[in-house]
């Protein structure tokens, strides 16, 4: 069901911003292993409208096939999804069923709003999930969040291009061009006349996708976003290796190598030969390219090629019947409905038996190597911990400041300085205690 934007925003208003400091308080009601609510609400972002009909068609089709529990859908605009949930959960009006993208739920998980998931994920499931599904889904030791697709990244190439100055093409990570390599590449591109070889979707502005796209570049060198244990960035993402590595990133853009892209046609109009983006330009990168379109990993900037990972996932409110909640969940992550969810949104299936049984992403399959790069461990999910909501906005504020010129290490330690400041309000943020 379709209800109006200004019930959400009247949730947010009223309830505030800003969540407070101290103890997380967590009390659920778990599974029993019976259902004892015959309504749930779910919320889904209205985003792609190849994806919201499937969520429909979903929700129609559950209450069709079972008499346990009916479903309602509520559709909130992307734009405003993360400021609705933030509402919703003030003000305590959060819905049974909530869909969040990647890292953002363990902030709801470490408030209290959410339960695991897990009690009701029998082994099958869970063998049969990729590994990055499970990863970027777990906090604490118990998994909060798990989504019916997973995202693929690398790099966009022009086969015909690549071949004119000789360059290799990897067929694996393990193949990736070094950054050295990279930088070569970049200035014979340019001898043929790209004079602008890279679209790094500058077009997109500043947001989530700086941390999804860019990231994996810090990963790449050696260092990290935060220390292994969440309790400091300072000393990781300003590290050497860090530096050094962004200041390569900073290095294409002060020699004009990046095309502003602001018609979001560089690479489709042959402007760039090199395209630094996910999967969901796959469809119109093959119209434009056909057989030329080759998908590569990310560069090597010393410890490994890394990409990104990460889309959006179920979650369960905490006060809800879990058992209800579960029920739909798992409808939606059977084979058949995780198949059409995936196609829908262009993504890559969740579950690898799907997966790999898929014309694109299986044996042979175009985008093949973001299935390998998933599946193998090629890829870092960003923070999976409560304290993404402000690592988030710091690494995309460093991003944009390093794009414009600002020096490197400067940028980095202030973002690793702001992340520390909240860790440090948030009383490092004490991991919350959940019974089965």
């Amino acid at each position: 069901m379709r209800q109006a934007l200004w019930l959400v925003i009247v949730l947010f208003l009223a309830a505030g911003l800003a969540w407070a400091a101290g103890e997380p308080e967590v009390e659920v009601e778990g599974f029993t292993g019976e259902v004892v609510q015959d309504e749930i609400e779910i919320w889904w972002h209205e985003g792609v409208e190849a994806e919201v009909h499937v969520i429909e068609d979903f929700v129609e089709e559950f209450n069709q096939t079972q008499d346990e529990v009916t479903a309602e859908l509520t559709l909130v605009p992307e734009a405003d999804y993360a400021e609705a949930l933030r509402g919703a959960s003030a003000a305590d009006a959060l819905p049974d069923v909530i869909d969040t993208d990647a890292s953002f739920a363990f902030a709801y998980a470490w408030g209290g709003d959410l339960q695991p998931l897990d009690p009701g994920m029998d082994d099958e499931l869970l063998d049969d999930l990729l590994p990055s599904i499970v990863n970027q889904g777990t906090y604490a030791d118990r998994i909060w969040a798990v989504g019916m697709f997973e995202s693929g990244q690398g790099i966009y190439a022009d086969r015909s291009a690549l071949e004119e100055i000789g360059a290799r093409i990897p067929e694996h990570p393990e193949e990736a061009w070094t950054v050295e390599e990279f930088n070569q590449i970049l200035d014979d591109l340019r001898d043929i006349g790209y004079e602008r070889p890279l679209d790094m979707k500058q077009n997109y502005g500043y947001g989530e996708h700086y941390s999804y796209l860019f990231s994996p570049i810090v990963w790449s060198s050696g260092a990290r976003l935060i220390s292994e244990d969440f309790s400091q960035a300072d000393g990781y993402l300003n590290s050497p290796e860090a530096v050094e590595a962004m200041t390569h990133f900073q290095d294409w853009f002060l020699e004009d190598y990046v095309d502003p892209n602001e018609d979001d046609a560089a690479f489709i109009e042959g402007r760039s030969a090199l395209s630094w983006v996910g999967h969901w330009e796959y469809d119109r990168y093959k119209d434009a390219l056909g057989d030329d379109l080759v998908v590569l990993p990310n560069p090597d900037f010393g410890e490994g090629s890394v990409a990104g990972q990460g889309s959006w996932q179920w979650t369960i409110n905490a006060e809800s019947d879990a058992d209800a909640a579960w029920k739909f969940i798992e409808y939606t992550l059977e084979p058949e409905q995780m198949e059409r969810i995936a196609d829908a949104a262009g993504a890559l299936p969740a579950r690898s038996s799907v997966a790999r049984d898929h014309d694109l992403w299986g044996p042979g399959g175009d985008l093949e190597l973001f299935r390998i790069q998933l599946e193998e461990g090629y890829t870092q999910p960003r923070p999976p911990h409560p304290v993404y909501d402000s690592v988030s906005p710091a690494f995309n504020s460093a991003v944009h400041d390093i794009i414009d010129g600002a020096d490197v290490e400067s940028a980095l330690t202030s973002a690793a300085e702001e992340i520390d400041s909240d860790i440090d309000f948030h009383e490092g943020y004490p991991e919350p205690d959940v019974a089965d």
